[in-house]
C-alpha cells in the first residue's frame, strides 16, 4: 500500500493530518502542503489506478531507440522503478460538460496526499484542493499535469 510522502523544503506552510497505511496503527502523520494557492479547487470525478505491463512485453532496454516500430509490436514492459500510482481527474464545475477547468493528474509516490490515507482512499465525489507538479501541463481538455499535492476537504 502507498506510504504518504512528505514534501520537504521551504515551499510549504500548510500542514494536514493523515492516517497511516497500517490498519493496526491509529496514529496520524502530518504532511506539508504547498504554501501557495491551489492550482485547482474542485471535485474528484474519476480515478484510474495504474496497471503495470509485465506479461507479453519487451523490456525497455531491449528496444533500439532509432529502430522502426509498429502497432504489431508487443508493448514495452513497465520499468521496475516506475512510481506512477494512477490518475485522478479533478473538475472545477463537474456538472458542466465543457465548463470550468479540469485537470487529469498523474499521481506518483512523490505526490503528497492529505485528508485520506493514500491514493486507494480517493473516491469520486470528494472535494479537493490540488497543486500541479512542475511547470508543464499538456494543454488538452482536460489538462494533463503531474500532481504535487492533493488535499481532500470533503
Amino acid at each position: 500500500m502507498l506510504a504518504v510522502a512528505v514534501l520537504v523544503g521551504g515551499c510549504g506552510s500548510d500542514s494536514a493530518d493523515v492516517g497511516t497505511n497500517d490498519p493496526g496503527q491509529t496514529t496520524s502523520t502530518t504532511v506539508t502542503l504547498p504554501g501557495s494557492q491551489p492550482d485547482l479547487v474542485g471535485t474528484v470525478t474519476a480515478l484510474t489506478p495504474f496497471v503495470p505491463v509485465t506479461e507479453d512485453c519487451v523490456p525497455a532496454d531491449d528496444q533500439d531507440p532509432d529502430g522502426v516500430s509498429s502497432t504489431d509490436d508487443p508493448p514495452i514492459c513497465t520499468p521496475d522503478d516506475n512510481d506512477v500510482l494512477g490518475t485522478v481527474l479533478v473538475e472545477e464545475r463537474p456538472d458542466e460538460v465543457t465548463g470550468g477547468r479540469k485537470i487529469s493528474y498523474t499521481v506518483t509516490d512523490d505526490s503528497v496526499i492529505a485528508g485520506v490515507v493514500g491514493f486507494d482512499d480517493l473516491v469520486a465525489g470528494q472535494s479537493a484542493r490540488t497543486w500541479v507538479a512542475g511547470d508543464v501541463c499538456a494543454e488538452s481538455y482536460p489538462e494533463q499535469c503531474g500532481l504535487l499535492a492533493i488535499e481532500v476537504t470533503g
